[in-house]
């Protein structure tokens, strides 16, 4: 996930080789208010196996699809919270909460040897701490009871010596309420980004303790298969849109779609030949970055100040080869680029032409969800050819 906001920084998850934890530090900072934004008038109802997927009310967001979720107390159908603003977020996988909101102080914690569970959840700009606890989620009309972690920004961080000293727990508040990952595998302690505590030990918990993507506990075998995302909002390239509303269908197509395998750590592969040279480096789509970041063989001019890590430029008529770990998956994505300064001059906040420079990579962000492109992931019998247990496949119609 490449979350960039004007003038707050860079949040990029990424896999970190950790090798062990240990010493503890304390986050200095304050309590993040929660986002008041609620979801817009007009939304339409969640459907049975669907939810509709809007763009962020709360501030300073740009290209950033939530959707609302109602987290009850497990087996109370009372104490509940609607919770909008939830990012939607392809490159990471659980649902996690603030610390800030009235349902998270009610959750029970898990525990694991006797001890209250606890996880350290790295991002490169910072990390996400807190407990572990039980949570009875609505996806769609269906209720699935799953492990969550609550952020919270003012617990003392057993894992924080591993990250900079610049960087700050839960810096996904207050831009949003919390983030729906919904990336294969099923369990986010498969990736070196999440370390489990017992108390103060460091713990491998139990797969039923950890925090993973619910939609695997759908019990209907045609919906927990993945999740396909497509929106019906026309988004201007030159002016963009005050907003946006799609819907996300859990269960992925099996017919009349592109596949594309990944590998386990959910990357293909991309070719970006625009400048007339080709340079193939690891792609992925990500509906939790704002932006196409990418490298820059077009030298298109960068931002500075509040803007820097935008492209200050244009490039029309841009397109990468997107190429699956399978035999004979390949497909051509074209997009555009615009100037950022341009765009948010507008007073719009979806665009699909915003774009930064990130060397070594294509993160075909949010942005490429706007090109009219029904964009899915796909897991294990769903993905052609088979994928291995904790790889999967995108999926584009």
């Amino acid at each position: 996930m490449t979350v960039r906001q004007f003038g707050m920084g860079t949040l990029i998850a990424v896999l970190l080789t950790l090798a062990g934890c240990g010493g503890g530090s304390s986050s200095s900072s304050a309590p993040e208010a929660t986002c008041t934004g609620g979801p817009p008038a007009g939304l339409a109802s969640p459907g049975q196996y669907s939810l509709p997927v809007y763009e962020s009310t709360c501030a300073q967001t740009i290209n950033t699809p939530v959707v609302t979720l109602t987290i009850c107390v497990p087996g109370s159908t009372s104490n509940c919270q609607e919770v909008p603003n939830i990012l939607l977020d392809f490159g990471s996988t659980g649902l996690r909460l603030s610390h800030t909101l009235s349902i998270a102080g009610e959750l029970p914690q898990e525990t694991a040897n006797g001890q209250p569970l606890t996880e350290c959840y790295y991002f490169e700009s910072g990390y996400n701490y807190g407990p572990v606890v039980s949570a009875t989620v609505t996806l769609g009309t269906n209720h699935v009871t799953v492990p969550v972690q609550i952020s919270n920004s003012l617990l003392s961080a057993p894992c924080g010596s591993l990250v900079s000293p610049s960087s700050s727990s839960a810096p996904f508040e207050p831009l949003y309420n919390g983030i729906l990952g919904v990336l294969f595998p099923q369990y986010d302690n498969t990736s070196s980004s999440a370390i489990y505590l017992a108390g103060e030990q460091v713990w491998t918990p139990a797969q039923n303790e950890t925090v993973q993507n619910p939609v695997y506990l759908l019990t209907n075998t045609s919906n927990n298969n993945g999740v396909l995302l497509s929106i019906s909002t026309m988004v201007s390239e030159t002016t963009g849109a005050p907003g946006f509303t799609g819907t996300l269908t859990f269960g992925a197509p099996t017919s009349g779609t592109t596949s594309l395998q990944t590998d386990t750590s959910g990357e293909i592969t991309a070719t970006y030949p625009s400048s007339g040279s080709t340079t193939a480096v690891p792609a992925f789509f990500d509906t939790g970055s704002n932006g196409f970041f990418i490298e820059n063989p077009d030298n298109i001019p960068n931002c500075s100040g509040n803007l820097a890590g935008f492209f200050c430029g244009t490039a029309p008529s841009q397109s990468a080869t997107l190429t699956g770990t399978g035999t004979n998956q390949s497909y051509t994505l074209t997009f555009a680029i615009d100037n950022a300064q341009t765009l948010l001059s507008t007073g719009n906040t979806v665009f699909s032409t915003l774009g930064g420079f990130q060397s070594g990579i294509f993160d075909a962000g949010f942005p490429a969800f706007l090109y009219r492109h029904n964009i899915g992931l796909s897991w294990t019998s769903t993905c052609s050819p088979t994928s291995s247990p904790g790889e999967g496949c995108f999926v584009i119609q």
